[in-house]
């Protein structure tokens, strides 16, 4: 999003204006890997400057374009996670983009549909060890009184070497999908789908539609032009996005100059911190040194923070405590933001869950449970 965007009135596309009247539930048995059901809201950040309603899949259907296999954004999404190993049943639980960005809720269905159309199937127990913790492969190598050093590869080997494939499903090994030769050309004919869902720049859907540079635009845009050279017309989007946005800018700027002082003075103020924090980001990325970056951050915090706004730069300071342990000073942070920036509640609520995690499993290590 520009930084003049908030200028505009937002300008929503009919599709995401159809309202939902309930939201889909998953099995029981299932609901274990998801958050709980009053999580899954027809909007997202309801109530607030965030707030976006669901788009269903069954929707997303009516209006992007599916590939020449006939899978559409979300499914070929799905086939990249299942390549990482970690599906079904992630043990973190799905998270909730696939239901926010991508209108499935239940995804255990989706994996299932995939399945039976021959894109992904079940690998081996010793496959899955890959998705398995540190702590998990220790404790199975324990159980055969087995060193448990190592790096995770290492423990990989040992267990894999250790444990047959029965003896692996005896003690719990769940089976994760693997992609077929079908899944693998699918995802290698389509990376633009994972590339833009992690794409740094990506804009948020619906705001300016002109303007969009996110997967849907791009899904669009590929329809159309019918090339398999998706790098290019990311790239090319990319640079005319940004070309466009600095013209419009300047074209602002001076508007507001004139009949606008004190705003002008408020925008050029964002201007001047936007400059700083990247060169500053910059700096650390060169020198590595992550204490000066932290005293950076808690500086501009404590002389009233970011004057933009940036998913990615409103949790840097969190992430490098997270980076150094210090997770009393990141939940404190996480509990401040979320009642400064009430948009960015539920990312924070994830934070504090991965910080729990971390903190059980130092817990473990020191051998306090």
């Amino acid at each position: 999003m520009g930084l003049f965007d908030f200028l505009k009135k937002s300008t929503v596309s009919a599709k995401i204006e159809k309202p939902l009247t309930t939201v889909p539930s998953v099995p029981v048995a299932e609901g274990k890997y998801y958050q709980p059901n009053e999580y899954y809201t027809a909007k997202s950040y309801e109530g607030t400057i965030c707030e976006r309603t669901v788009v269903t899949f069954e929707e997303r259907k009516k209006t992007s374009v599916p590939s020449e296999n006939g899978l559409y954004v979300a499914e070929i999404l799905l086939l990249e996670y299942c390549s990482q190993g970690k599906y079904p049943h992630p043990t973190n639980g799905y998270p909730g983009f696939w239901w926010f960005e991508y209108g499935i809720r239940d995804v255990g269905a989706a994996l299932e549909s995939l399945r039976k159309r021959g894109f992904i199937e079940f690998g081996s127990a010793q496959d899955a060890l890959k998705g398995l913790t540190v702590i998990q492969l220790k404790e199975l190598l324990q159980k055969k009184s087995l060193s448990t050093t190592g790096k995770k590869a290492e423990l990989i080997e040992k267990t894999a070497q250790a444990f047959s494939e029965e003896e692996l499903e005896a003690v719990g090994v769940e089976k994760k999908y693997v992609l077929t030769a079908k899944g693998f050309d699918e995802l290698e004919k389509n990376a633009y789908v994972p590339y833009m869902h992690k794409h740094p720049n990506k804009t948020t859907e619906g705001d300016i539609p002109s303007r969009e540079f996110n997967v849907w635009s791009i899904n669009r845009l590929l329809g159309m032009r019918n090339t398999p050279d998706w790098k290019s017309v990311v790239d090319a989007q990319e640079r005319l996005l940004s070309s466009e946005t600095e013209k419009e800018n300047k074209k602002n700027m001076e508007w507001v100059k004139e009949y606008d002082p004190s705003g002008y003075k408020v925008i050029r103020t964002q201007d001047q911190q936007i400059k700083a924090v990247q060169k500053r980001a910059e700096e650390y990325y060169e020198t590595k040194d992550i204490k000066s970056y932290i005293e950076f951050w808690e500086n501009l915090w404590e002389t009233g923070g970011l004057k933009f706004e940036g998913s990615g730069w409103h949790f840097v300071l969190p992430d490098l405590y997270i980076k150094t342990k210090e997770y009393a000073k990141a939940r404190k942070f996480l509990d401040y933001l979320k009642k400064k920036k009430p948009c960015y509640i539920n990312k924070a609520d994830k934070y504090i869950q991965r910080i729990e995690k971390l903190e059980e499993r130092e817990r473990k290590k020191a051998g306090n449970i």
